[in-house]
């Protein structure tokens, strides 16, 4: 239960990938590469637990998704009346990515927190003799 936790980010991104992956073939008949490879890379990140990389895809992946609830904001901002749609976006759009926000914290403080004397991953086997 406690590795779950501490994978949750990086399993809720990859979800999130994999939903843009999917949305985007189904809408256009076309595979989103950039949609695979982020699914990859947080597939490699999920299995190998590199500090560096870890920090670098919670801070990506957080302003990515302010941008997006910006986004979202703006989107909201141009309907001239409030009306169901317009309330739906908000919450569901807002809600995505607040909760994806709050994931990219919790990635960062998984990888800040890590004590930066072990091993960079969990493959690697260190002999003392």
């Amino acid at each position: 239960m406690k590795s779950l936790l501490t994978n949750l980010p990086e399993i809720f991104f990859i979800g999130l990938g994999g939903a843009w992956l999917i949305e985007n073939l189904y809408s256009s008949n076309h595979v989103n590469y950039v949609a695979l490879l982020v699914i990859w890379l947080l597939f490699l990140q999920l299995i190998y637990k590199n500090r560096i990389t870890g920090i670098l895809y919670g801070n990506l992946l957080g302003m990515f998704s302010l941008y997006m609830l910006g986004a979202v904001y703006s989107e909201f901002s141009e309907f001239e009346t409030i009306t169901t749609n317009a309330i739906m976006l908000l919450v569901v759009g807002g809600g995505m990515f607040g909760i994806s926000i709050f994931m990219a914290g919790r990635m960062l403080y998984n990888y800040l927190t890590t004590d930066k004397n072990h091993a960079d991953n969990e493959f690697t086997v260190s002999i003392k003799i």
